[in-house]
């Protein structure tokens, strides 16, 4: 078990470490910038993507094609909240809403951790095992498996999975290309980091959507960013009922 992130030691084999001490950035405001590739049925759209957070409040995204704003996201703890600009659509939804969107369970933390590549505080709670490269953290809850992969040299995230026993889905998180980040004092980060939605395991997804995030740069902010979000009056109020009949 962890949680109280204990020490490390070295063990003889090499660099690797024979206790688990998860290093997650060190922040309160962070800052990226970098690509978006979204693939759904085929479908693939590119996006620039800059994110702003709030460490466990809140992010705040806006995607960009051509220079063009056409999305605009808040996230909180319990909610999201999205503009559709093209549409002049607001969207107010829970992550049970979300969860129609991608097929698979979703929060905050995991939102977070697929911008930062930081451990989602629902591990703490966790079976840890050690193997040869990396250590394995695993919780069950309500049919839903969780499954963390840890290096042991880097004490970095490096995978997550989630399954779904009832519904037989899988989304798996990948994480890598660790660069430094800006103000970061010596801390590193996974500039690549590739999400899979879709039937099989957490080692092999055949997948139905897929995100992948570039960043370009990830940067540590000294003081709060501003997130905008304002609903025109214009925009039509939307909510799961909609996302219901988008299915």
């Amino acid at each position: 078990m962890f949680g109280c992130q204990p020490k490390y030691t070295s063990t003889t084999s090499g660099d690797k470490n024979s206790e688990l001490d998860v290093r997650n950035l060190e922040y309160t405001y962070l800052s990226t910038k970098g690509k978006l590739i979204f693939n759904s049925k085929g479908k693939e759209t590119k996006l620039a993507v800059d994110t702003r957070i709030e460490k466990d409040k809140q992010m705040w995204m806006s995607m960009r094609v051509a220079k063009i704003e056409g999305l605009r996201v808040l996230a909180t703890k319990d909610s999201v909240f999205a503009l559709l600009k093209m549409e002049k659509e607001a969207y107010a939804l829970s992550y049970d809403d979300v969860e129609l969107l991608l097929g698979t369970r979703i929060d905050y933390d995991l939102l977070q951790s697929i911008f930062t590549g930081d451990l989602p505080a629902s591990f703490e709670e966790s079976r840890v095992k050690m193997e040869e490269e990396d250590f394995l953290l695993t919780r069950k809850d309500k049919g839903l498996e969780s499954i963390a992969s840890v290096n042991r040299t880097s004490q970095k995230l490096e995978k997550i999975a989630v399954l779904l026993k009832k519904e037989k889905k899988v989304a798996t998180i990948d994480y890598d290309t660790f660069q430094p980040v800006v103000n970061g004092t010596d801390q590193s980060a996974p500039f690549h980091s590739l999400v899979k939605v879709g039937v099989g395991n957490q080692d092999k997804v055949m997948p139905e959507t897929t995100v992948e995030l570039n960043f370009s740069k990830i940067e540590v902010e000294v003081e709060a960013q501003k997130m905008p979000f304002k609903i025109p009056s214009k925009y039509k109020k939307k909510g799961r009922g909609d996302l219901v009949v988008k299915q």
